[in-house]
């Protein structure tokens, strides 16, 4: 026998080794395998190019990069780029429940249909509500189609109402919500029809240009539940914007109350404060980042009390309809499913979380035109930056890993501040009646485009972006009057690197 013979292992060992190598081969093909399908896609990437990202200049990245460069019609609507397909997945599920329109219950058990791809009923709508759809109200996920007409029925805005309590405080007026639901399914009264009509309040900048500023008044016609009080405070609220709404909520409690210390020796008195909250599911004391005022805890909870508090559906944070005692054919409107039904389902409530987490943000355009940069400048310098912080960063905590360690630019600090009387309607919760959360600018220069009106602030009353900085005072007083000081020119550019973000 030769030497090379006798040093082969027997057959049986060579079949051995073989399926050993087979099967490490095989374990580590699954492991992968479960690796990406299980855990890898959590971190928020797929596996295409993000060149685009990395090579952009730095200050065009409002959202870092869950920036998207999208160039048509729908700029607040777009993905965050190079989703894994699972991510992208519940993204699209998200968006079919956000633009699916919801009827009134039948009674009976409802047909389930595919609504982008999620299984959901489009029963559940009320009995009382404001709108049938969460795209009714957030036009492709923007502000209102259509800003608000005196004596048209109100869409995308309603009324907020409250009177004192008798103990220093404001609740709701007997009878009545504290939010208006001007629309209601068969055989239920709705609660009203609000009303706003205008006061032009002329004025004139110190070089002599005129402008007009809207002063609302609002009423509401024919109430469906009794006579509304004496002292009854009313204010509207208009949709916001939605891009960017998961990289707010993964700012980090340290950054927005290093904030606010920040501010306590602010040379024009700017004084931001975080609003603190409940979360209503963990009962956890948390600062509040969503809703004009910031008194929602988080997306969830947004999502949840938008559902509730605009349609009328029942989710699992609010499992209960909102009729109340009064209201008896609220009451006793039909309803859909058994004990433990809720018309937003766990995984419905999850998927449009998750949509509204990726909604990525709109690139900055003409960074490199000389106005847009001189109106940035002026922008510092009349320290309208004091709230609207340009740059900030999100934290290392936010479940989706993809949103963490962002450098972003939304021009807000997310806190509470005092805008004045001019702004002041009525209290929410821990939030005074002239208190409001900065809102972020990202991608106020598209609301154009996208919803072709330039409709502004929480009840639409400023017409342009002149307008709306003319609104400002209590805390920003200062940087309006130096505004209103600058040369038409200057305010020009100032205007145009708004409409750049």
């Amino acid at each position: 026998m030769s030497t090379t013979t006798a040093n082969l292992p027997p057959p049986r060992s060579r079949w051995l080794l073989l399926g050993l190598v087979m099967l490490a081969l095989a374990g580590g093909t699954y492991g992968w395998t479960l690796w990406k399908s299980e855990y890898a896609w959590r971190s928020g990437y797929g596996d295409g190019s993000l060149a685009h990202i990395r090579t952009a200049n730095p200050a065009v990245l409002s959202g870092g990069d869950m920036t998207t460069f999208h160039k048509g019609y729908k700029p607040f609507g777009q993905p965050a780029d190079n989703l894994p397909w699972q991510y992208a997945k519940r993204f699209e599920d998200g968006d079919g429940l956000f633009e699916q329109p919801y009827r009134a219950a039948s009674g009976r058990d409802p047909t389930t249909v595919k609504a982008g791809g999620v299984a959901t009923t489009p029963e559940g709508l009320g009995p009382l509500y404001n709108a049938n759809a969460c795209g009714a109200c957030h036009f492709r996920d923007g502000p209102v189609e259509t800003p608000y007409q005196t004596g048209e029925p109100m869409k995308g805005i309603f009324l907020r109402l409250s009177v004192p309590d008798g103990k220093g405080g404001y609740m709701a007026p007997p009878g009545y919500h504290a939010q208006l639901r001007d629309k209601s399914v068969a055989g239920v009264p709705p609660e009203g029809m609000g009303v706003i009509t205008w006061d032009e309040v002329p004025g004139a900048f110190p070089d002599g240009e005129s402008f007009s500023l809207r002063h609302p008044r609002y009423r509401v016609d024919n109430p469906g539940y009794g006579p509304l009080p004496a002292g009854l405070i009313l204010e509207a609220r208009s949709a916001p914007r939605l891009p960017g709404m998961g990289l707010l909520e993964a700012i980090d409690t340290a950054t927005l109350l290093g904030l606010a210390k920040a501010q306590e020796l602010d040379p024009d008195g700017v004084s931001g404060r975080p609003n603190w909250v409940t979360d209503p599911e963990t009962g956890a004391r948390v600062i509040g980042r969503f809703s004009l005022k910031a008194n929602e805890a988080s997306l969830r909870a947004q999502t949840a009390g938008a559902a509730f508090n605009d349609m009328g559906m029942t989710s699992p944070i609010h499992p209960r309809e909102l009729c109340l005692p009064g209201q008896t054919a609220c009451t006793g409107a039909p309803k859909n499913g058994g004990q433990g039904h809720t018309d937003l389902k766990e995984e419905q409530l999850q998927v449009l979380t998750t949509y509204l987490q990726l909604l990525a943000v709109p690139a900055r355009r003409n960074v490199d035109d000389a106005r847009v940069q001189r109106g940035e400048r002026l922008f510092a310098d009349i320290r309208c930056n004091a709230c609207h912080v340009d740059t900030l960063k999100t934290g290392g905590t936010h479940p989706i890993t993809r949103l963490r360690g962002q450098i972003i630019h939304p021009y807000s600090d997310l806190l509470l501040h005092d805008m004045g009387p001019g702004l002041a309607g009525r209290p929410d919760n821990d939030a005074g009646p002239a208190e409001w959360r900065t809102p972020p600018l990202w991608g106020i220069g598209l609301t154009q485009r996208s919803n072709h009106h330039s409709a502004f602030l929480h009840d639409q009353r400023a017409r342009n972006l002149t307008e709306a900085i003319l609104w400002h005072e209590g805390e920003a007083a200062p940087a309006r009057a130096r505004f209103m000081g600058l040369s038409r020119p200057d305010r020009a550019a100032l205007i145009t690197f708004l409409e750049s973000l």
